[in-house]
């Protein structure tokens, strides 16, 4: 897949975001879902721990009020990176030993890269809190 394509599954994921994003109440509540699995699978989530926290710390931000200068384009991508990562029977299910994450992973990869300039400001934001 080229870098800047968008992974198989994705299109559906973002037509379902904008659901959430008008709704914060819809959005805190995938929120918490997608934390417990997250926290459940830790193990299976290895390198993109890290950067799938950073995507719920700049939801969290959003729907508390705390950080609005990100684009409605950016949390629609991240709403939907997040929307696909919760869904367990994405392109490749989620319950498949050693390979479940591989499709989330490239979908978190498709969005941190569209998204880098914009978490990098919420990053800097972050610490300067």
């Amino acid at each position: 897949m080229p870098k800047d394509e968008k992974p198989e599954g994705f299109d559906d994921a973002e037509k379902k975001a904008s659901d959430f994003v008008n709704d914060k109440a819809k959005a805190e509540h995938l929120l918490v879902e997608a934390i417990h699995k997250a926290d459940r699978e830790k193990g299976f989530l290895g390198k993109i721990w890290e950067d799938l926290q950073a995507l719920f710390r700049l939801i969290r931000a959003w729907i508390s009020g705390a950080y609005t200068q990100v684009p409605l384009k950016t949390i629609l991508m991240v709403v939907a990176a997040v929307i696909y990562f919760v869904n367990p029977f994405d392109l490749v299910p989620d319950f498949l030993p050693g390979i479940g994450y591989l499709d989330d992973a490239a979908v978190l990869g498709f969005v941190l890269r569209s998204i880098k300039t914009e978490l990098d400001q919420f990053l800097a934001w972050e610490a300067a809190q």
